[in-house]
């Protein structure tokens, strides 16, 4: 039930995301290729197909064990330190909110070096931050800090 449940709310996600994405400004892109559309349809595009093969699926075996089991918990963790994440993002910036992000999600997969955890989260969002700031010239978050 829970598995309908959950592909039918990917299925308005995905809706929502094509939308959205439709309504980008696309004035100044002229005939020069891609915009910045394309590539919010193509993901909310796979995710309709995928959600609806997962809702064929739930429907097929409604009947078998369900997939969710006592280990879901950790799967409702992450899913509410995203949600932190994304509501912090633009209060104090990416490099920091990544950081505290990515520490929180290796400690809930139960990472057994703390030492590796650290360095792991602080090395690859500075990388991710650097790269994205230097080479590619996009601005992130600034927030409070950096």
């Amino acid at each position: 039930m829970l598995e309908t449940i959950f592909s039918v709310f990917l299925c308005i996600v995905s809706a929502f995301i094509f939308y959205s994405s439709t309504q980008f400004n696309m004035a100044f892109i002229g005939d020069s290729g891609l915009g910045p559309d394309f590539f919010p349809k193509i993901i909310a595009i796979i995710l309709f197909i995928l959600s609806g093969i997962l809702f064929a699926g739930s429907i097929k075996n409604k009947d078998k064990k369900s997939i969710y089991n006592s280990n879901m918990r950790y799967t409702f963790m992450v899913i509410f330190a995203f949600a932190i994440y994304i509501f912090l993002i633009d209060r104090i910036g990416y490099l920091i909110s990544t950081i505290i992000f990515a520490f929180v999600i290796i400690t809930i997969l139960k990472s057994k070096s703390k030492i590796l955890n650290i360095i792991f989260a602080i090395i690859f969002p500075a990388a991710l931050y650097l790269l994205f700031t230097y080479a590619f010239k996009v601005s992130l978050p600034t927030g409070l800090f950096i």
